[in-house]
């Protein structure tokens, strides 16, 4: 057994070794085992291996053909397994810091139990595991007219250790369009870093995630699709080959597909340019449009002093609204420059106001049992929701006073903690818990011509790795900073957590009770539980402030 779990740990450590630290940027479309990365030499069967053995080389020709087309892995296969199995449906990754366990089933069957990390599904999702989950897989052997042991059952997909996958593998962003084509809509997969750019075209083309769909689409026709000539990259420059559907759309639909396309295209290394084409014939577009996935510029960080509506510049305090003696809390601010208004909670959070920083006194936008902490869009509509939920959100427009309660039923009977809407209104991320289980959920919001929301959609879970989370803040199209605990911790620190991506941490700090964030992790903005606000400057957390309470950036 324990040969068995060596051969594991260096399987991971040969991975890692490999990792390149200098050099050039690589075309992205390449060779398998060209331009640096994990090279995996498996091997095939060896002559009298056990069924221990047997699996454990499995596991590592499976990982290897990741980057090849998993010839020596289907060599441990029956000839019927093999043709049944399809190692691309699913990819299950377990954690590199504890070595899998091999043992023999009742049966006779040999399982493989470890730690999980994440899944992904063949169209390239990825999904974080709960704190305790364990990954299981059996493998059923029978002997071959040789009487060597072959794989004769197992699951589809494959396992593989985090750190081969993370090397195999890149995080890619991907495009959509919002409701009025006046942003883009990101949505994150994860691709082989060989054949990256196909894929991230592709996936454009097939549309959005059902959850994201009601929010988000593609202005490429359905029928639409890469030709044999795919996408090449040369000296830096994506040649997309589309077939002969997309000729013939509008100049507005041509347009929005370039921005759609050149958009996921540009953020991967080594492409400097976009070109598109139909059937090899150079598409020509009547002019560019320039949209936009994280609608945020520099704002005047705005907070409560004694209840009252303040702004802070240079660490100095500066109090521009009135409180009306409400004991305002949880302020949120709208996206003006310099801060005009904002919404925060009033009367035990009976009630949303709308807060001036002109000295006028609140409005009262709606009212509550207990409600949520505000968050404001960019289209100027203020969410929030009863803490204890009856299935639905609040939206209130600054400027008109509309009032929206949307339906949201899964949050029927849930506590719900706090909730932020992206910058480009298309998406809302809501913390929730239910007897001690909290759950962070991304839902897309649905709107009319006019910007107003008309329907929420279904929910889709992330950050499952952390077992406590109290406030969220946007700080990147699909990424939130987080005041949360992990299950091995006793207190809550800061988190980076991304919808489709791995939990990241920050330099841990004591006693954080709210955090706003604009873009970046340099403009995380926390206060403490002794009302002092903190900034966080790359390595660690910065005074800025004391004396002051809910810290808000817009959102």
């Amino acid at each position: 057994m324990k040969k068995l779990l060596i051969l594991l740990v260096t399987l991971v450590l040969a991975g890692c070794a490999s990792l390149p630290t200098s050099g050039a940027p690589q075309e992205v479309e390449r060779p398998a085992n060209t331009g640096g990365g994990v090279v995996l030499d498996p091997q095939g069967p060896t002559p009298g291996s056990t069924p221990e053995a047997l699996v454990t080389d499995f596991l590592r020709a499976s990982a290897a053909g990741l980057s090849g087309d998993f010839t020596v892995a289907r060599q441990f296969l029956t000839p019927e397994a093999s043709a049944r199995w399809d190692p691309t449906t699913e990819v299950r990754v377990y954690q590199d810091a504890q070595n899998p366990s091999i043992s023999s089933t009742r049966t006779g069957a040999i399982r493989v139990s470890a730690a999980a990390s994440a899944t992904l599904d063949e169209a390239g999702r990825y999904t974080v595991a709960t704190p305790d989950a364990i990954l299981n897989s059996e493998f059923s052997l029978t002997r071959d007219a040789n009487g060597e042991w072959r794989i004769a059952v197992l699951d589809q997909g494959m396992v593989v250790p985090s750190s081969i996958f993370t090397s195999l593998y890149s995080e890619t962003t991907i495009y959509f369009l919002n409701s009025d084509r006046s942003s883009l809509v990101p949505e994150v997969r994860w691709y082989l870093t060989t054949s990256q750019a196909t894929s991230a075209v592709q996936a454009v083309l097939a549309g959005p995630s059902s959850w994201l769909s009601p929010a988000a689409h593609s202005a490429i026709p359905s029928e639409a699709r890469l030709t044999q000539r795919g996408v090449r990259v040369t000296d830096g420059v994506a040649q997309v080959d589309l077939s002969s559907e997309v000729a013939s759309m509008t100049a507005s639909d041509m347009m929005a597909m370039e921005a759609q396309i050149s958009k996921t295209l540009l953020n991967l290394p080594g492409i400097q340019e976009v070109k598109l084409s139909s059937e090899g014939a150079e598409l020509e577009f009547p002019s560019k449009i320039d949209l936009s996935a994280y609608q945020y510029a520099s704002y005047t960080l705005a907070a409560l002093a004694d209840g009252a509506p303040a702004t802070i510049s240079g660490g100095e305090v500066s109090v521009l609204g009135d409180g009306g003696g409400l004991g305002l809390t949880h302020l949120a601010t709208s996206y003006t420059e310099p801060v005009s208004r904002g919404a925060a909670l009033g009367n035990d959070g009976t009630g949303l106001y709308e807060v001036r920083f002109d000295g006028s006194a609140p409005t009262l936008l709606a009212r509550g049992t207990k409600l949520v902490a505000p968050s404001i869009d960019a289209r100027g509509w203020v969410w929030s929701a009863e803490a204890a939920s009856n299935g639905e959100l609040i939206a209130v427009n600054l400027a008109s006073g509309e009032t929206k309660r949307l339906p949201l039923p899964y949050l029927q009977g849930l506590n719900v903690r706090s909730l932020a809407v992206s910058r480009e209104g298309s998406r809302m991320a809501i913390v929730t818990d239910q007897k001690g289980e909290v759950q962070m959920n991304a839902v897309s919001i649905l709107r009319d011509s006019g910007g107003a929301p008309t329907e929420i959609g279904a929910p889709l879970r992330f950050g499952q790795s952390l077992a406590d989370v109290t406030d969220v803040a946007w700080v990147s199209d699909v990424r939130l900073a987080v005041v949360g605990r992990q299950s091995t911790s006793s207190t809550s620190s800061i988190h980076v957590v991304g919808i489709g991506t791995p939990t990241t941490s920050l330099a841990a700090v004591d006693g954080v009770v709210d955090l706003t964030a604009g873009r970046g992790l340099d403009t995380i903005i926390i206060q403490d539980n002794s009302n002092r606000l903190f900034s966080y400057d790359g390595a660690g957390w910065r005074l800025i402030a004391d004396g002051v309470t809910a810290p808000a950036l817009p959102g």
